[in-house]
């Protein structure tokens, strides 16, 4: 039998499962003969005279019943690695009907067995047929599981989770052939489970027996499959498991589950941002729907990281339309295509355009009579627009004008400017130009002419966006090239996408107008254990099998972000992530000027050094870092004295 299933499994390969149906019916009938044996001489009924009638009578006729039986029922008809209650259930289906059909044909024909005892041997071989035949379904399972294993090679699995959740997805590993995972224990905190045994897997305490678990099954992959796990209790595990070279997967939550029942296919690997301590954000899902819903909204941006995620978030409120943005063709190609229905319902409209481009901009205002504006675009590469000033104050700054010129004419009612804690005491151009950006809108909020509520939202890096270090992490992992950090202390803020725009929506539904929103960024992370940790997600140890490279801090590149400046203090909001800065005001003719003589030295776009001094000048507190552009801030503090007297 085994070769036979060997032979089977070698030429229907990963997909075999299937076993003839002639090798079942035929082992079938088999064990009917030998029920039906072990019947009569376990009931003593080996009579003489009876013998011959018995065997040339009854047992065939038994026999065309259960293979008729067998064949209504279609109990040889079954998938080897799929065996399961339906498969017992059908074969007892048909060994009950068969066995009252034999009952009573032995009725009609009293002769075939001894008077008296046909019940007794009826039920006597149907009890025994339907045990040998179960039994034999369930060691070709084994049979079968075995060989696939043998020909397939499996990781070691640990499943997190010993509850409803955690027995689904050990049936499912157990019953699907296409993975390489092999469930070999259960970890769970509940005390009460500990060393007991489930679908023949040991529970085991996680506290107690990590390593000696992980050690003796020599675990590969872990899955976290618990509902409401905490949020530390799963930091704290996924961090004994990196410790431990093992690689974590997690389910999705069960309402993304299909026929309620996790797929393999959906088993997510662990990100950076599921080792943040970060509670999920309460949004007051009320006001930002009676803020948008219904309304006209334009997003700039809105094929970036920001802006997609803030279209996505959008069209959960039912706005009329959104207007998408963007001036990177392929990208807003590609947010075009996963929006297809909305594009094709008319909720959602792209258009591609510069935000420089004042009549591009006018047509849409035009045209659309935008009532809310989100502005995401902008140039945001520090390095980058270290050594291209001149087009970071096209962008950021000209952009943000023009943008919200039109939206004060046109009489928007909120513009929503998404900024970045790079402004605060700016050490680069980047975040100097986005400063003046905020200076700008926040004046023309001021401004008498202004019907528009300018609203200004500002947080730090966002993990996983456009040009961000885990991107760029990732590929030098994947590629076994070593991880560069530019500085061992290098410190930033990090907030997910989801949670940057979900604050940006409620932000934007409570201000007024002036506003500038800080939004609570957690406690700043060390890039260099950003490194670290990625490092190990991937199975791999830092320093042994990929080398963390420090390169030296970039152009215009600080140690530490700052959130608020000294001149600016935090007011509390109604919501506990939303903080408010109290920042000076500024004249709106006096940077409407000053903006003006910027864009003259910009366009001419030569004079790099004059263009960055008057950035300086409208930005006090800008000091360049590591920058060519820091002999600047010596002349600006250089002190005169006045000559001696002689």
């Amino acid at each position: 039998m085994m070769s036979l299933l060997r032979k089977r499994a070698n030429r229907f390969g990963p997909i075999a499962g299937y076993v003839t149906k002639s090798l079942i019916l035929a082992f079938d009938l088999g064990f009917s003969t030998l029920s039906f044996f072990l019947a009569v001489l376990i009931l003593g009924k080996f009579q003489a005279d009876r013998v011959q009638l018995m065997w040339s009578w009854a047992l065939p006729m038994l026999l065309v019943l259960r293979l008729l039986s067998f064949f209504a029922f279609k109990t040889y008809f079954i998938i080897i690695r799929y065996v399961g209650e339906k498969d017992i259930k059908n074969l007892l289906y048909a060994v009950l009907a068969s066995s009252v059909a034999f009952y009573v044909v032995l009725k009609v024909y009293p002769d075939f067995l001894p008077a008296g005892e046909d019940l007794s041997i009826v039920l006597v071989d149907g009890l025994l047929l339907l045990v040998f035949a179960s039994i034999f379904r369930v060691l070709l399972r084994l049979a079968f599981n075995q060989l696939r294993d043998q020909r397939r090679s499996r990781l070691n699995t640990v499943i997190f989770g010993a509850g409803e959740m955690g027995v689904l997805l050990e049936r499912v590993l157990r019953s699907n052939s296409n993975h390489n995972y092999r469930a070999v224990a259960f970890f769970d905190d509940n005390t009460r489970v500990h060393k007991k045994l489930l679908n023949g897997l040991q529970v085991f305490n996680p506290r107690k027996s990590f390593h000696s678990v992980v050690k003796k099954y020599d675990i590969k992959v872990a899955i976290i499959g618990i509902n409401k796990l905490s949020e530390e209790r799963r930091i704290e595990f996924i961090n004994s498991c990196l410790e431990h070279k093992v690689k974590v997967l997690k389910v999705p939550p069960p309402e993304v589950w299909l026929n309620n029942t996790p797929k393999l296919g959906q088993l997510q690997d662990i990100r950076f941002e599921d080792l943040l301590n970060r509670k999920p954000i309460q949004l007051d899902e009320d006001a930002i729907s009676e803020t948008v819903k219904g309304k006209v909204i334009l997003v700039t941006g809105c094929a970036g990281s920001i802006g997609s995620e803030i279209v996505r978030q959008l069209l959960r409120f039912d706005p009329s339309l959104i207007i998408g943005f963007d001036q990177a063709e392929t990208p807003l190609a590609e947010i075009t295509i996963s929006l297809k229905n909305e594009v094709k319902n008319g909720r959602f409209h792209p258009v591609i355009g510069d935000v420089k481009d004042h009549h591009k901009l006018r047509e849409i205002f035009e045209r659309f009579q935008p009532e809310y504006v989100f502005h995401a675009a902008a140039y945001k590469h520090v390095p980058i627009m270290e050594r291209f000033p001149e087009e970071a104050i096209k962008v950021n700054v000209q952009g943000t004008q023009c943008l919200a010129d039109l939206a004060a004419h046109y009489g928007v009612h909120k513009f929503v400017m998404i900024s970045t804690d790079k402004v605060v005491n700016p050490g680069n151009v980047m975040g100097a130009s986005k400063r003046i950006a905020e200076i700008y809108v926040q004046a023309l909020n001021y401004a008498r002419h202004s019907q528009t509520q300018f609203i200004t939202t500002r947080f730090g890096n966002v993990l996983g966006s456009n040009g961000s270090v885990i991107p760029i992490f990732k590929k030098q992992i994947e590629n076994r090239e070593p991880v560069t950090v530019t500085h061992e202390e290098v410190t930033r803020f990090f907030m997910t996408i989801p949670e940057a725009c979900q604050l940006v929506l409620e932000a934007g539904a409570m201000g007024l107008g002036g506003e500038i929103f800080i939004f609570d960024m957690g406690e700043p992370v060390r890039i260099v254990e950003l490194a670290r940790k990625m490092i190990q997600m991937s199975g791999l140890t830092p320093g042994q099998d990929i080398e963390i490279k420090f390169t030296g801090l970039r152009p215009g590149e600080k140690l530490r972000e700052e959130l608020l400046d000294t001149q600016e203090d935090l007011i509390p909001t109604h919501h506990p992530k939303i903080r408010k800065a109290s920042v000076r005001n500024n004249d709106y003719q006096v940077i409407k000027q000053q903006i003006k003589t910027l864009m003259v030295t910009a366009n001419e776009g030569h004079d790099h050094m004059e263009l960055v001094k008057q950035m300086k000048m409208i930005v006090p507190e800008f000091t360049s870092q590591n920058s060519d552009y820091s002999k600047l801030d010596s002349v600006k503090g250089e002190v005169v004295t006045p000559p001696e007297n002689n």
